[in-house]
C-alpha cells in the first residue's frame, strides 16, 4: 500500500460559503513521488484517529498564527487568525513530533512547526519579504538533510518570520538581512521552509526539498 501524506486545508469564502481546500501545487510533488494524499479537514472530534492513518504530513502556507501561542498579544499585525486552523496545525505538529513521523512545513507551516514546538515569531517584518517571485537570495549552511548550494535563490511571500527558534532545531538558511528561511530538527525528520518550493517545482532547490522529504518518508 502506498504511504499516506496528511495535508492541511486552508479556507476560502465564496458567495458567503466557507470552503476548505488544498492548492494542487502542494499535492502534485507528493503524488508524483508515489504517495497518496489525504486532506485532513478542520474540527474533527477524533482527529488523532485520522493522524494515525498518515505516514507523514505537509503543513501548507496560509494565514497568520494567533500570537497567544508564543506568549504575545495580537498587536493588529497578525492577520486572518483562525482558531480551527491553528488547532489542527498544532495537533499535526505535536503528533509528528511525538511519533517521529516526517513533517514538512511550508511558509505558515514552517512557522507552525517553530511555534508549536516552543519557538516564537516576529508578527510583522514589513514589506521586504512580500511578493518576491524570484531572485530572493538565501544563504545556507551544510546540514544532514538538505544539500543546498551555499547561496540559493528563492521566492518570498510572507510578512511574519521565525524569531526564537524552537528547542532542538537548527537554522539551516537565512536571508542576507538575517531573516530565518529554513530549519530542521537536530534528529527528527522535520523540515521547515519559509519560502514556497511548490510554486517552482522543477527548480533544483525545490527538487532537493521534496526529494529529501520523500527519502525521510521511505526510510
Amino acid at each position: 500500500m502506498k504511504k499516506i501524506i496528511g495535508i492541511t486545508p486552508r479556507l476560502v469564502t465564496v458567495e458567503n460559503v466557507e470552503k476548505e481546500f488544498v492548492n494542487r501545487r502542494y499535492v502534485n510533488p507528493l503524488v508524483d513521488r508515489g504517495f497518496q494524499v489525504l486532506m485532513i479537514t478542520l474540527d474533527n472530534e477524533d482527529v488523532e484517529d485520522l493522524l494515525k492513518l498518515c505516514d507523514a504530513f505537509l503543513i501548507t502556507g496560509g494565514s497568520d498564527i494567533n500570537p497567544e501561542y508564543f506568549g504575545e498579544e495580537n498587536n493588529g499585525k497578525s492577520k486572518n487568525v483562525n482558531s480551527s486552523l491553528d488547532l489542527l496545525d498544532k495537533q499535526i505538529v505535536e503528533h509528528a513530533f511525538e511519533n517521529k513521523k516526517p513533517l514538512l512545513g511550508i511558509c505558515r507551516g514552517h512557522q507552525a512547526i517553530n511555534v508549536f514546538l516552543g519557538g516564537s515569531l516576529i508578527q510583522d517584518i514589513g514589506d521586504s519579504h512580500k511578493s518576491i517571485a524570484k531572485n530572493h537570495e538565501v544563504v545556507t549552511v551544510k546540514n544532514r538533510l538538505l544539500k543546498f548550494e551555499k547561496v540559493i535563490e528563492t521566492n518570498s511571500y510572507h510578512h511574519q518570520a521565525v524569531k526564537q527558534i524552537a528547542p532542538g532545531f537548527i537554522e539551516i538558511a537565512k536571508h542576507l538581512d538575517g531573516t530565518n528561511e529554513a530549519i530542521i530538527h537536530e534528529s527528527l525528520p522535520i523540515i521547515g521552509i519559509q519560502w514556497h518550493p511548490e510554486i517552482h517545482i522543477d527548480d533544483k532547490v525545490s527538487k532537493i526539498i521534496f526529494d529529501a522529504f520523500q527519502k525521510l518518508i521511505n526510510n
